[in-house]
């Protein structure tokens, strides 16, 4: 299943039209809506708030292509961008991505 299919196989699930989507993740709804009619693919960034908002792992959303993009780059992209908002919970979770992607 594509990350578009897995989004609105959840947004079904949860009964989360785009708006609530939209809300839940800080992203637009035009954004929403492009991503999800497969104009645009989303930046990391953005699949890691539509996870958070759909209460699922990052990792569930990528796809294969998606997941050998750059550990390092993927996350350095999102601690730059959300760093400050991270909870601690969050911040140790990287650092196991981090490692584990070290090892």
């Amino acid at each position: 299943m594509s990350w578009k299919e897995k989004v609105l196989d959840l947004m079904q699930k949860k009964d989360l039209s785009q708006k609530d989507l939209a809300r839940l993740s800080g992203i637009t709804e035009s954004s929403i809506s492009r991503y999800l009619r497969s104009e645009q693919r989303p930046r990391l960034d953005i699949v890691v708030n539509i996870a958070k908002a759909l209460n699922v792992e990052t990792t569930y959303l990528l796809d294969e292509a998606d997941k050998s993009i750059s550990a390092y780059n993927a996350i350095s992209t999102a601690v730059a961008r959300y760093g400050a908002e991270l909870t601690p919970e969050e911040k140790n979770k990287l650092i196991s991505l981090i490692l584990g992607s070290m090892n």
